[in-house]
């Protein structure tokens, strides 16, 4: 017996090291897909382990998960959730609605009192209050006569019209001893240079710019020049007859729809339908009806 005592030792020692084997490892808690840790963590290898309740729990409610806002609870559904989203943002879609449109009721209104501003600032001639005159001393236009457009400022477009065009000296058959003799030869017998007639214009266009195409096409003689200081073209000679060849008044003017313009030709912008007649004055305007000097009929 003594003599084996231990060889029996030895078994019982193997015996307890299998058991402990068998506990701690080949039924240990590891081998089973999951391992015990801290409160604060949690790892999921099988969802098979996990009731469906834990994990639809741990879906929703992640560890570390941001601090949910007054409105919506930890006992709030995804339904609600959504719902409550829904109307979060048609609340303030329709205050940012409300609120542009309050805001663009005054735009649009400012913007047609501006539109409305400059018209009524584009339709009164600007003048010098101490002369009373424009920027190109042009004296104020009489009331229910077009006001001049500067040539700068015109636009022409495609559009195109008609009105009437005429070119007479008959003033100077009357004043016959006035006329440079070399020139006397140059004035037809009636008097009449271009006879009325219809002629074509383009929107935009100025009385100057028809009678210069007029005048080219027909191959009638046409002289003028540019004056900066009256921001507009002035007529010094037609069919060779000038300013100054029948006396020292004498000269060329213009009368639109029986009005002599207290501007130049370049500043009148033409309506459809216009009659234009240019005249020789022998008498600064009174032997023809008109005066540049007073502006009247």
């Amino acid at each position: 017996m003594k003599r084996h005592k231990h060889k029996i030792l030895f078994g019982a020692l193997i015996i307890a090291i299998l058991a402990f084997v068998f506990w701690y490892g080949g039924d240990a808690p590891g081998l089973r897909g999951w391992v015990f840790q801290s409160d604060s963590q949690v790892s999921i290898s099988d969802e098979n382990t996990i009731s469906n309740d834990e994990t639809k729990d741990l879906k929703e409610k992640p560890i570390n998960s941001p601090t949910p806002t007054p409105s919506i609870t930890e006992n709030t559904n995804e339904s609600d959730i959504e719902d409550n989203a829904d109307s979060l943002n048609e609340s303030h879609e329709s205050s940012i609605d409300k609120t542009n449109q309050e805001n663009s009721e005054p735009l649009v209104e400012q913007e047609e009192a501006s539109e409305i501003e400059e018209e009524t600032v584009s339709s009164k001639m600007e003048a010098d209050q101490s002369s009373g005159k424009d920027k190109y001393l042009t004296d104020p236009v009489p009331e229910g006569k077009p006001l001049p457009v500067e040539p700068q400022d015109a636009i022409i477009t495609n559009q195109e019209y008609t009105c009437f065009l005429s070119v007479r000296c008959d003033t100077i058959l009357n004043n016959m001893s006035w006329l440079d003799p070399e020139k006397i030869e140059l004035v037809p017998a009636d008097g009449i240079i271009f006879a009325e007639r219809e002629v074509h214009f383009y929107e935009g266009e100025s009385v100057f710019d028809v009678l210069l195409r007029e005048m080219k096409q027909n191959k009638i003689h046409m002289e003028y020049e540019s004056t900066p200081i009256y921001n507009s073209a002035y007529i010094e000679g037609i069919a060779n007859l000038y300013e100054f060849d029948c006396g020292e008044l004498s000269g060329w003017m213009y009368r639109v729809n029986g009005w002599f313009p207290n501007y130049g030709c370049s500043r009148y912008q033409l309506m459809p339908g216009d009659i234009i007649e240019w005249v020789y004055t022998c008498d600064l305007g009174a032997d023809v009806g008109g005066s540049y000097s007073t502006g009247g009929n």
